[in-house]
């Protein structure tokens, strides 16, 4: 063995051994103590994330006890008989009756004593569990441990009641001394190494021709460029943002407060290490600017350009001889339909697609030049981008169909390339444990796995049902999918009858498997979700285009096969085009076809797509029955026209909405705006905030009748209390057990603005359930009803019916009640409204719901740091129609943020309108009404 090759080994081995140990390596925690009574006793909220603490110690005397003679000493969550929005249980209570003391974790009563004359008791908490003592002796233990959202107590005065809470803020840390020497020297030797190897390649194709990295002329612009530049380009203004941009977006602007990215809205805030690394550069994009739309998905349009360059000057000649000019205006058009739905955004997806690309490239080189240190390369490029997301695990199947040229490879260099290859490996652990400890890693992957969702491979079906499925995978998922199947499907079957014209086999053949293995590898990832297809684009681009140049090659001569084959392109684009363009949340406002599939003149686009390639296909089969084989046209050029056509209509039915929705809010019309300083949807949101200022005044008479009356109690069918409260908003209703029968409500004549251009709506409070509905009747000045609009109910929740007065200037309410349920009315209104932001300004914090979050990108979230979530005063929640997407984020199952607010705090609904379109409630806002103030804490 040389001297180089024993360099080589060592420092591969000391780059493995000290990135190992950096994982090792302890880091620098912070902690964080909250101390009640702080000043004087009285209840304080505490809404701790996670839940329950990393230690609790509360102690108090018997004097205590017997000084508050009965009622709670202690709780550390909102006692049931505190309204609050969601009680979430599971505290620790301590309760004194008759001279008796009472302990509870939750339901678990732990024990029931007499309390002495003079002694002192202590409950003691720890992931260990519950200790209860009585002069320090152990009286009772229970291995669960109680969440902590407050603290309440009925004693008052003077009070040797004391509680230290300590938070778990085990993710709030840093690198330590040993950890930062220890990535220097794993660097080094790592950089070390790769040299080495390099140097060593160099001495031995000093004498051999050099094979270039980069074509002649690469720099030099092309059409297909300007075809993929506009394509990003605008979507950067009109496109679409990803389901999770809002999420993602969240996490990065709360990641400051701990100094980790973490998930957020579940899993506790769990950090996203190890698979986080470049959320830390998008974390750099938005410390620039965080409310930028456009800022903030410049980085992913720009990424997109550089991977678009690598597929096509360095990926499709390696799979293509001489790639002709339709052949690259495919790849452009295939790759912008596969981009600008999954990788312009803040998702990982384009990442993956890069890496993917990257290694192949890699490994590509690495078995054409036989290259040790191109096969190092493409370890750490599969490593960090495994590292990226569980899907990048596509990343290592370049490796596997390339097996039998890495087996010569290892041969040609023996037992160095084993050190080689694992000190490239053990690079990216600098990345992937960077700022967690192995432990906090462990932990937050177990809080995943418990928690989920979790699924195993034999639940891999339901992510082709949801992409399959006309409203959740859509036309603009669905096309580029079914597109690469084809081009699996045409490549396949071309390769085994070797009639594959103008490819290179070999690499065409691994480049058909890594995508067949990148199927096979998403059965292996814990979650279902549609957009992961998207990892797979770039590959998926070349094997589009190949599929085009062989076919303008001429590996389909009989007329039997080419009429197959655009008898095949015509059933999958109409198979896909007979689904609707599915967009997130209200970035479908205005979009057509968004709710329906494209037609043309009332003909359903897929139809004609099919008639038309049916026709093409049976005149190809009729011209070789008359003896003209020859004058039939390439088929090739359908693929490209497909997905460039399919581009330009997701791109233009996107920025319809600036003509249609010109008034009001669109998501372009806010990406535009967003380039001067705007706020997205809430530059057009406007709220109520006194919902009594806008209150009709009812004409005399025309008082409740059968059954029905104003205020009324419900004692048979209660329902739930009126959303503003009776003294806000007069309920005329029902009590439960009146026969069937109607009741006419009074006039209420309608001010004069009313009928004004951008006028607010009516608003009808209404709830009910069983057979009732009402009917709001319009009326002129003569009390002539013109107009009738009827509403239904039944589920047992109050809601706002909001309706357009047009030239009407009276209404009134007609009710129908069948006997069998319940009919609240409140008083309907005419809202007096003000922006959004001058009732809460930007620059106050919110909790934010993730629906909606990229569509209000200048607001901050809450805190989620020092163990605690911040009590902030207003939640910015999807609305009605979406809000069950949100659920995790107040759920404790989940590990929400949110729910310990819910604890501590009233819900109030505070109304909101989108000015232009006030009919709509696509954002809903809420105010919280504390039942105490907070708790301020130490850092220690």
């Amino acid at each position: 063995m040389t001297f180089r090759i024993w360099l080589i080994t060592i420092c591969g081995v000391l780059s493995t051994v000290t990135a190992g140990l950096f994982v090792l390596a302890p880091v620098e925690t912070r902690t964080t103590v909250y101390e009640w009574p702080d000043a004087q006793v009285g209840n304080r909220t505490l809404p701790l994330l996670p839940y329950e603490p990393h230690r609790m110690d509360a102690t108090f005397r018997c004097t205590d006890v017997h000084t508050l003679g009965e009622g709670l000493l202690l709780s550390t969550t909102a006692p049931r008989e505190v309204p609050v929005a969601n009680h979430v249980g599971g505290g620790l209570t301590v309760d004194v009756a008759a001279g008796a003391v009472t302990v509870r974790v939750g339901d678990l009563r732990l024990i029931t004593s007499r309390a002495g004359r003079d002694c002192e008791w202590s409950v003691s908490s720890d992931p260990r569990g519950t200790v209860v003592s009585v002069d320090g002796e152990q009286v009772a233990h229970t291995e669960n441990t109680p969440v902590v959202t407050g603290m309440f107590t009925e004693a008052s005065g003077q009070t040797g009641l004391r509680v230290t809470v300590v938070p778990d803020t085990r993710f709030e840390s840093t690198p330590g001394p040993a950890r930062v020497a220890l990535a220097v020297l794993a660097l080094a030797s790592a950089a070390a190494m790769f040299v080495l190897v390099l140097r060593a390649r160099s001495a031995r194709t000093a004498r051999t021709r050099r094979v270039r990295m980069l074509p002649r002329g690469w720099w030099s612009p092309r059409g297909p460029d300007a075809v993929v530049a506009g394509a990003l380009a605008g979507w950067l203004v009109v496109g679409a943002p990803t389901v999770d941009d809002g999420y993602i977006l969240t996490m990065l602007k709360a990641a400051g407060d701990g100094d980790f990215v973490g998930n957020y809205f579940r899993w506790f805030n769990a950090p996203e290490a190890p698979f986080s690394w470049f959320y830390e550069l998008y974390r750099i994009v938005t410390e620039v600017d965080d409310a930028a739309v456009w800022w903030l998905r410049l980085p992913s349009v720009l990424l997109g350009f550089l991977l678009w360059l690598l597929v096509d000057r360095l990926l499709l000649p390696r799979l293509v001889r001489r790639p002709s000019g339709l052949a690259r205006y495919g790849a452009a058009g295939a790759f912008a339909l596969w981009y600008v739905q999954f990788g312009v955004g803040l998702r990982p997806e384009p990442w993956v697609m890069l890496g993917t690309v990257v290694v192949f490239l890699l490994v590509e080189r690495a078995v054409a030049t036989r290259s040790a240190a191109a096969l190092a390369a493409a370890v750490v490029a599969a490593a960090l981008t495994v590292a990226v997301t569980p899907t990048g695990v596509v990343a290592l199947a370049p490796f596997l169909a390339a097996a039998g040229g890495l087996g010569r490879l290892l041969r040609l260099h023996g037992a160095v390339l084993a050190p080689v290859v694992l000190g490239a490996a053990a690079v990216p652990l600098l990345v992937m444990f960077a700022d967690q400890s192995l432990a906090a890693v462990l932990h937050s992957t177990d809080v995943r796995t418990a928690i989920g969702p979790s699924y195993g491979v034999f639940d891999e079906p339901r992510r082709y049902e949801d992409v399959l499925d006309p409203v959740q995978g859509g036309l603009n998922r669905r096309m580029p999918l079914v597109l690469l199947w084809l081009s699996i499907l045409v490549l396949s079957l071309l390769l085994a009858t070797r009639r594959a014209r103008g490819l290179a086999t070999r690499p065409t053949r691994r480049a058909v498997l890594v995508a067949v293995l990148f199927f096979v590898a998403l059965a292996f990832t814990p979650t279902k979700y549609t957009h992961h297809f998207g990892a797979i684009g770039g590959i998926a681009t070349v094997l589009f285009a190949a599929v085009v140049h062989t076919v303008r090659s001429g590996a389909l001569r009989r007329p039997a096969e080419w009429s197959l084959f655009v008898t095949a392109v015509a059933a999958t684009a109409a198979y896909a085009l007979s689904a609707p363009l599915r967009w997130w949340f209200v970035a479908d406002l205005g979009v057509p076809w968004s709710r329906e599939q494209p037609d043309v003149g009332g003909v359903d686009l897929a139809d004609l797509v099919l008639l038309g390639g049916l026709s093409l296909a049976a005149a190809g089969l009729l011209g070789a029955a008359v003896g003209r084989p020859r004058r039939l046209p390439s088929a090739a050029w359908l693929l490209p026209l497909l997905a460039v056509g399919t581009v330009v209509l997701e791109l233009v039915s996107l920025a319809y909405p600036l003509h249609s929705r010109a008034g009001t809010y669109s998501l372009a019309r806010s990406t535009v705006a967003s380039f001067s300083g705007g706020c997205g949807i809430e530059d057009w949101l406007d709220v109520e905030p006194d919902v009594r200022m806008g209150l009709l005044r009812p004409e005399p008479g025309g008082e409740a009748a059968h059954g029905f009356r104003r205020n009324a109690g419900y004692p048979d069918h209660t329902p739930p209390p009126a959303p503003y409260g009776t003294d806000a908003a007069p309920v005329w209703g029902s009590d439960g057990a009146a026969a069937t029968g109607s009741w006419t409500g009074p006039w209420y004549p309608l001010p004069a603005h009313a009928t004004a251009r951008g006028a607010p709506p009516l608003v009808v409070p209404l709830a009910g359930r069983g057979e009732v509905s009402a009917t709001v009747q319009f009326a002129g000045r003569d009390g002539t009803v013109d107009r009738e609009v009827r509403l239904r109910l039944g589920d047992g929740s109050w809601r706002e019916a909001r309706l357009a007065p047009r030239d009407s200037e009276r209404i009134r309410i007609v009710a129908v009640d069948r006997g069998d349920g319940w009919l609240a009315v409140g008083t309907p209104r005419l809202p007096h409204v003000v922006p959004v932001t001058e009732y809460v300004p930007a620059s106050r914090p919110v909790a934010l719901d993730w629906v909606d979050a990229f569509f209000l990108p200048c607001r901050q979230p809450a805190s989620v740091a020092h163990g605690v979530t911040q009590p902030v005063t207003h939640l910015f929640a999807a609305g009605p129609d979406s809000r069950w997407l949100t659920g995790m984020s107040y759920s404790t199952d989940a590990g929400g943020p949110y729910a310990p607010l819910l604890d501590v705090a009233k819900l109030v609904p505070v109304p909101t309108y989108l000015r232009g379109d006030r009919l709509r409630e696509e954002i809903s806002v809420f105010r919280f009404d504390y039942v105490a103030p907070p708790l301020d804490g130490v850092a220690r």
